[in-house]
C-alpha cells in the first residue's frame, strides 16, 4: 500500500491560513480598542481591569428580593394598575415574554448569523457621538476582554427595530416590513396588555425621544443610578441571564444614593461595590433597620423570562450578573399622564405642544381622549417641575451624569431628550446633529 505524501505546498497553505486568522483577530481587537478608548476616554487601556472586579461575587441571595411577583397570563390589567401602577410600586411580572419569538431565537448563533455585520451602540464619546461595534466583534469582546474588564462595554441600542436592519436585500426583492426579522422578534412587546398604552406615540416618531432599547452585555456591565426621564415609567423584559436591581422610591435624596463614586464614577459595578454596602448597615442602636430599609430601598434578582415594572420617579441601578439579553421601554400611559406632562411641559415644549394638539384633535370625536385632555388642562396652574436633562445612560454601561438643575434628585437617564432652549429651539440629538452638519456645510 502506497501512502500519499503531503506536498511541500500544504505547510505553506496552512501558514497562510493561520496568518489570515491572526490578521483578522488583530483587526477585530483594534476595533474593540478603538471603541473602548472613545467610550471611556478617561481610562487608560490598562485601567479597565485595574480593580479586579471580575474576581468578586456580586450575586445576591434571593431571600432579599421581596418585590411582588404576578403572573402576566392570569392577572388582569386593571388589577396591575390598581395594585402597582397607580400607587407607583415596582413589581416583577412572569410569563409576559412566553410567546415572544425572541425568547427562543435570540441565542448567540442566531444573533451572529442575523446581525453579525450590523453595528450596535456601545457608548458615546466625549462629543456625545455614538460609539458602535459590529455584533460579531462584540461577541469576540465578550469571549475575551469582557471576562476581566471591571465594567465591560454594554450594547444599549435604540435603533434595533428599524425596518430592514439585520436583513440583507436580495437582488430580486427589497426588504418589507413583514420580512424583517428584528421587528417580528420584538413586536409582541407592543401587545403586552399591561403596557399597551403608548401615549407619546401621538407626538410623532420624529419628535419623541428614543423610548425602546435592545440591551445586551456580560457580567458587571449595567446601568448606573438614575431615574427615567420626562416622568415616564419603564418595563424591562429579560430574555437571557440574570440582573441585579436596587431601587429607591421617589424623593430619595440624590446625595445619599448617587454620591461621587470610585473607582469609576456612575458605573453600576462601582455603585454595588462601594455605595451599596452603606445601605445594609445598622448604625442606630435604637432602630434595628438598615439605611436601605429606612429609605424604602428594594432589591430584585431578575431571572430569565421575568419583566420588571419600574414606576415613575423610582431611582434604580442595574447590573448584569452574567451574560444577558433584554428589551426595555419607557412609556407614558393613561395612569402616569400627569407625571409625564408636568415633567415634559417645560423641558420639551415642542414635544409637549404636539402631544397636546394630537390628543385634543382626537378628543373632538373620542370621549376617552377628551378625558385625557381635561386632565392635562387641570394641570395649568400646577408649579413647574424641574426639567429633565440627558445624562449618558446609553454609554458603555448606560450610566448617567447629574444635572445642576436637579440637585435634589437622581440624574435622569439619557433618551436624547435635552432641554429645549428658551426660544423653542429643539435640543434633541437628532436636531443637534442636523445643526452640526449644516454648520460644516457652511464652513465649506
Amino acid at each position: 500500500m502506497v501512502m500519499a505524501m503531503p506536498s511541500a505546498k500544504e505547510p505553506v497553505k496552512r501558514k497562510a491560513t493561520s496568518d489570515k486568522k491572526i490578521s483578522k483577530t488583530l483587526h477585530i481587537e483594534r476595533r474593540i480598542t478603538r471603541a473602548k478608548v472613545k467610550a471611556r476616554s478617561e481610562l487608560d487601556l490598562f485601567e479597565w481591569n485595574k480593580w479586579k472586579f471580575a474576581k468578586q461575587d456580586f450575586w445576591i441571595d434571593p431571600i432579599v428580593d421581596t418585590v411582588d411577583r404576578i403572573d402576566g397570563l392570569t392577572v388582569p390589567k386593571e388589577e396591575f394598575i390598581e395594585k402597582y401602577e397607580r400607587p407607583e410600586l415596582p413589581v416583577v411580572i412572569l410569563n409576559l415574554t412566553k410567546k415572544w419569538p425572541a425568547e427562543q431565537r435570540w441565542n448567540r448563533e442566531y444573533m451572529i448569523k442575523q446581525y453579525g455585520s450590523q453595528t450596535f451602540k456601545v457608548g458615546e464619546d466625549d462629543d456625545e457621538n455614538n460609539v458602535y461595534l459590529k455584533m460579531k466583534h462584540f461577541f469576540h469582546y465578550v469571549d475575551t476582554e469582557s471576562q476581566v474588564d471591571d465594567s465591560p462595554l454594554y450594547i444599549f441600542d435604540s435603533g434595533f427595530e428599524k425596518w430592514g436592519r439585520g436583513k440583507k436585500k436580495s437582488k430580486s426583492s427589497t426588504v418589507t416590513k413583514s420580512s424583517t426579522s428584528s421587528e417580528s422578534s420584538v413586536r409582541p412587546a407592543k401587545r403586552s396588555k399591561y403596557f399597551s398604552d403608548d401615549l407619546f406615540h401621538f407626538a410623532g416618531e420624529r419628535r419623541r425621544p428614543p423610548y425602546k432599547w435592545f440591551v445586551m452585555g456580560d457580567a458587571r456591565s449595567g446601568t448606573g443610578i438614575h431615574t427615567d426621564p420626562l416622568g415616564t415609567s419603564a418595563w424591562n423584559a429579560l430574555l437571557k441571564g440574570h440582573k441585579r436591581w436596587a431601587m429607591f422610591p421617589p424623593g430619595t435624596p440624590k446625595e445619599i444614593v448617587d454620591p461621587p463614586m470610585k473607582p469609576y464614577d456612575h458605573e453600576a459595578v462601582s455603585w454595588f461595590a462601594t455605595v451599596f454596602p452603606k445601605f445594609t448597615k445598622r448604625d442606630d442602636p435604637t432602630d434595628p433597620r438598615s439605611l436601605g430599609e429606612k429609605l424604602g430601598m428594594v432589591q430584585v434578582l431578575q431571572r430569565p423570562g421575568e419583566t420588571i415594572f419600574v414606576p415613575t420617579g423610582w431611582a434604580h441601578v442595574v447590573m448584569n450578573l452574567d451574560f444577558t439579553v433584554a428589551i426595555t421601554q419607557n412609556f407614558c400611559s393613561v395612569t402616569n399622564l400627569e407625571n409625564v406632562y408636568l415633567a415634559a411641559r417645560h423641558s420639551r415644549p415642542k414635544l409637549t405642544a404636539k402631544f397636546y394638539r394630537e390628543l385634543s384633535k382626537r378628543g373632538e370625536t373620542d370621549p376617552s381622549f377628551k378625558a385625557l385632555v381635561d386632565r392635562i388642562d387641570g394641570l395649568k396652574f400646577v408649579p413647574r417641575v424641574p426639567p429633565s436633562s440627558s445624562g449618558s445612560s446609553s454609554s458603555s454601561t448606560s450610566s448617567s451624569s447629574p444635572s445642576s438643575s436637579e440637585s435634589d434628585s437622581v440624574a435622569v437617564s439619557d433618551t436624547d431628550s435635552d432641554t429645549d432652549l428658551e426660544d423653542g429651539t429643539c435640543m434633541c440629538r437628532k436636531c443637534k446633529l442636523r445643526k452640526k452638519k449644516e454648520a460644516k456645510r457652511k464652513q465649506k
